[in-house]
C-alpha cells in the first residue's frame, strides 16, 4: 500500500481509500469489547495537529518539531494505547499506512517504508515511545517537561537505540541530564556531548546490566557519562 499510494496521497485520498476498502477496518475478535471508532478518532486528532502545523504545505524544522511534540503528547495520553496493543508493530503500521498516510507523507516527504511499517522509525510509534519513557506521571503539572525540552537530535539519540530508549528509567535520566548540561554549556554544543555520552553508556552496558541497577545508580552512571563527554569535548577544543 505504501509503495502504491504514498506518492500521491492527500487527506481526501486517504479517507476515500479507507472508505472503499472497509475490510481494512476489521480485525478478528480476541476478547473484550470492540470499539470500532476509537482508533479512527485518534487518527482524526493526529491529523488535526498536522493541519495546525500547516499540512499540506511542506513542513519546516519548526513545524516538524511542533508536530512531533504535540502528537507525542496525544499518543501518551491516549487511553486505548495504555495496554499491550501499543507494543505491537502492526498496530502502528495500520495507523500509519491505512489511517494516516497523508500525514506520514507530509511529515517525511517521500517517506521510506520504515516510516509506515512498525518499529522505532515508524512515524507514530517513535513518538509514543518518547511519551511512554519520558512521562513524569498523570496529574504532574510538569508531566511533559522532558518531552518538550529535548531537541530532535536528543530524542533520536535516545530512542533509536533500544538499549537506551527501551529502558524508561535510563531514558528519563538521559533526558534530565541533557537538560541540566544544556543550561550550563548551551544547547548548540549538546549534539556532540549527547553522542559521546550515549556511546559511553552503551559501552558500559556491555559490562554492567544497567537494567538491574537502582534508579539512583542509573542516574549516577548517566551523570558520569555526560561529565566525561563534556570533559572530552572541552579537551579537544
Amino acid at each position: 500500500m505504501a509503495e502504491d499510494l504514498c506518492e500521491s496521497y492527500s487527506t481526501a485520498a486517504a479517507k476515500g481509500f479507507l472508505a472503499s476498502h472497509s475490510s481494512l477496518g476489521g480485525f478478528a475478535a480476541s476478547g473484550g469489547l470492540r470499539d470500532p471508532n476509537s482508533f479512527e478518532a485518534l487518527a482524526d486528532r493526529l491529523r488535526e495537529i498536522a493541519v495546525k502545523c500547516n499540512m499540506p504545505s511542506p513542513p519546516g524544522t519548526t513545524a516538524k518539531a511542533m508536530f512531533d511534540r504535540d502528537a507525542a503528547i496525544v499518543l501518551g495520553e491516549c487511553s486505548i494505547l495504555m495496554s499491550g496493543e501499543a507494543l505491537r508493530d502492526d498496530v502502528w503500521a495500520y495507523l500509519a499506512t491505512v489511517l494516516l498516510p497523508d500525514v506520514v507523507r507530509w511529515r517525511f516527504g517521500k517517506a521510506p517504508a520504515e516510516r509506515f511499517s512498525g518499529g522505532v522509525r515508524n512515524t507514530f510509534q517513535r513518538l509514543w515511545m518518547r511519551a511512554w519513557a519520558l512521562d513524569l506521571g498523570e496529574g504532574n503539572l510538569e508531566r511533559w517537561t522532558l518531552l518538550r525540552g529535548l531537541s530532535e537530535d536528543a530524542h533520536v539519540a535516545i530512542f533509536e537505540r533500544p538499549s537506551v530508549g527501551g529502558n524508561a528509567i535510563l531514558a528519563k535520566a538521559c533526558a534530565m541530564e541533557w537538560l541540566r548540561v544544556s543550561q550550563e554549556i548551551g544547547r548548540s554544543a549538546m549534539e556532540e556531548v549527547m553522542r559521546r555520552a550515549i556511546k559511553v553508556l552503551r559501552l558500559k552496558h556491555q559490562v554492567i546490566d544497567i537494567s538491574v541497577l537502582s534508579e539512583e545508580e542509573v542516574r549516577e552512571n548517566v551523570r558520569e557519562a555526560f561529565a566525561l563527554a563534556v570533559s572530552d569535548l572541552t579537551a579537544t577544543k
